[in-house]
């Protein structure tokens, strides 16, 4: 028994319409680049460079505090603690690098990035691989600290 798809059913239709798109391209671009923002988020996310970038000055300061506190968890050793706060500090990186992805986080004029459109593919591939390549890592030095010689 083969599966019979119907590609012209509303349930598969592309909802981005022509109209969309005209919205889309008549929205005001703004003077920051879309690429320096991702690449900021991508190497420097933990201390909020993307959003001091786009002129996001509180939540950037609530970032990097945060980033701040897990740093002098760790000076005082007490590393559990510093944990949770670089596990908040993280996912909030990977929510902006989706949000920067979608094209949802804009200026602190609410106006989206220029260069948006031309570079939002290869960077979502690039940011995959970046995170795949981090979650690889973890796990064998993970599984490397429980060997031990003898």
């Amino acid at each position: 028994m083969s599966a019979h798809f119907d590609l012209d059913d509303d349930f598969y239709a592309n909802t981005f319409t022509e109209e969309d798109q005209a919205a889309f391209e008549a929205e005001p671009e703004s003077p920051r680049k879309f690429l320096i923002a991702w690449a900021l988020a991508l190497f420097l996310g933990p201390i909020g460079a993307q959003r001091y970038y786009l002129g996001l000055i509180p939540t950037a300061l609530t970032k990097t505090f945060l980033f701040g506190c897990a740093a002098v968890f760790v000076v005082l050793d007490n590393v559990n603690v510093s944990l949770l706060f670089m596990g908040v500090v993280t996912a909030w990186t990977i929510v902006d690098l989706f949000l920067l992805l979608s094209g949802t986080m804009r200026d602190q004029h609410e106006m989206r990035l220029t260069g948006f459109q031309k570079f939002a593919g290869p960077c979502a591939a690039i940011t995959v691989m970046v995170l795949v390549g981090f979650l690889i890592t973890a796990l064998v030095m993970g599984t490397s600290s429980g060997v031990t010689d003898g």
